[in-house]
């Protein structure tokens, strides 16, 4: 059964300003942490009495400067190097820990700032689902950029089923992905296509902070609509043409409610 967007994305922006704390200020406090990750990790990176910008008056042009010394570093000193590693990994587990807000925040459950550190929890499993999704749409790319798209979209519900269902493996989920998204993956294509205004904006400084939430919450009322109208075979009084995320009889929420 499809999926009525404009409903689903009504729903989310419902969801959102119900979350307690606020979504805004989460996203505020994830966007703060991850750009001193981010600037401590360059300043690692690219020491800046090896790697600086060299700016040409006389010919108007700006250049990057990189010392020979630069690259004997990476073996000579490969500690920063490592660190970045976990600095990065560190960033990862912050963006999937605003991705478990949205998704606490989507069906109604209970959020908190230490959402933004759930991530830790699943740290080995995340890391091997993305190692695992990116070979496989990097193969599926070698065949033509199309098909590592279809594969990127056939993927794309996999974090989720990972962070909700602990008793299955990496391949598993993506395998359940996989099934789930049979069907579906042009209805996800267009709503990707109808964020891409707000995904434009986020050149501009600090907009990211409100469209990363909004974004992050449709998403998950789209997985958990999905999973739920699977769970019922397509059928659903009222029908999932109503872009509800659902719920269920055993004390989830009530569909009848957004």
């Amino acid at each position: 059964m499809r999926i009525n967007r404009p409903a689903l994305k009504s729903a989310a922006r419902e969801r959102m300003r119900e979350a307690r704390p606020n979504i805004y200020l989460v996203s505020l406090v994830c966007a703060l942490a991850l750009y001193l990750i981010g600037e401590l990790s360059t300043r690692l990176l690219f020491p800046v009495d090896l790697v600086h910008y060299v700016i040409n008056w006389d010919q108007g042009t700006i250049g990057i400067y990189i010392s020979p010394d630069y690259y004997a570093r990476i073996w000579r000193e490969p500690v920063p190097y490592i660190i970045s590693l976990l600095l990065a990994a560190a960033r990862m587990m912050l963006e999937v820990g605003m991705l478990i807000f949205c998704l606490n925040a989507a069906r109604r459950a209970a959020c908190s700032f230490w959402n933004l550190v759930d991530g830790f929890a699943s740290f080995f499993r995340l890391i091997a689902l993305y190692i695992v999704e990116s070979v496989f749409v990097f193969l599926w790319s070698l065949l033509f950029i199309i098909p590592g798209i279809v594969a990127s979209y056939r993927y794309r519900l996999a974090i989720y089923l990972l962070l909700e269902r602990p008793e299955l493996g990496v391949m598993d989920c993506i395998r359940e992905s996989k099934r789930l998204m049979n069907g579906r993956k042009g209805e996800l294509f267009v709503m990707d296509l109808s964020f891409i205004g707000w995904t434009i904006l986020t050149i501009i400084p600090f907009v990211s902070i409100f469209v990363t939430p909004y974004m992050q919450t449709t998403f998950a009322a789209y997985y958990l609509a999905v999973v739920e109208d699977d769970r019922r075979g397509g059928e659903f009084p009222g029908g999932w043409e109503d872009g509800r995320p659902g719920g269920d009889e055993n004390g989830g929420d009530n569909p009848r409610e957004y």
